[in-house]
């Protein structure tokens, strides 16, 4: 399996501190031309407030949006790249045809949000022309879908989520069963003070991952 890059560490761990927060398990970063990340961010759907100008208690509070709502709106971004952990939905496209950024890279898709496949011009968007790279697949790329999965496995194991999983990618189920169950045994999962590190270590751990058993 390739290693991680920064940017993708980045991802996530921002996405780690999001599930030990209670939100969606997201994070996005922006990098400029030289590949400087330039604005960051990740879901906090379900969290009472965030360091602006991030979104917090919002179903709008999505990692991308509030990655993207740092960018100066005078200036122009064709050049910057999107980097987020999971595919993104409608609402987080939009958001990046907006910001004029010109590149998305993202890591694990996502059979029910995931909106790629609806990237179209319009005579505004068909300024800046959107390059998609993603998903990955490798032990990365399960590991950040399996870890939708488990969000809403814990928030709402009879929804929608879960149900269109257990149809189209029975095996991501699994895997998110999985993570549950590290999560719990070592009492980090929703540790609000330790998730950085517990991101770092999980990150790293994505390196050395051959196999989704592991997961």
């Amino acid at each position: 399996m390739s290693s991680l890059n920064s940017a993708e560490r980045l991802c996530l761990e921002l996405a780690w501190q999001a599930f030990g927060a209670g939100s969606v398990p997201v994070g996005a970063v922006v990098l400029n031309q030289t590949g400087e990340v330039v604005a960051t961010g990740r879901s906090r759907m379900y969290e009472p407030s965030a360091p602006p100008p991030e979104l917090a208690n919002s179903l709008l509070a999505h990692a991308e949006v509030n990655a993207l709502v740092a960018l100066d709106p005078h200036l122009r971004y064709e050049d910057h790249t999107l980097v987020t952990a999971l595919e993104p939905c409608p609402l987080c496209l939009g958001a990046l045809a907006m910001s004029t950024v010109g590149r998305l890279v993202y890591l694990g898709a996502d059979p029910y949000g995931g909106a790629v496949g609806l990237l179209s011009d319009t005579p505004h968007t068909a300024r800046v022309p959107v390059q998609v790279v993603g998903p990955r697949d490798d032990a990365v790329g399960l590991l950040v879908s399996a870890l939708h999965v488990a969000c809403y496995l814990r928030r709402n194991p009879d929804g929608a989520v879960v149900r269109v999983h257990r149809d189209l990618r029975p095996d991501l189920i699994s895997i998110a069963h999985n993570l549950l169950a590290a999560s719990a045994m070592s009492g980090r999962g929703r540790d609000r003070r330790t998730g950085t590190s517990t991101a770092a270590t999980v990150a790293s751990g994505c390196d050395g991952v051959g196999t989704t058993a592991a997961w």
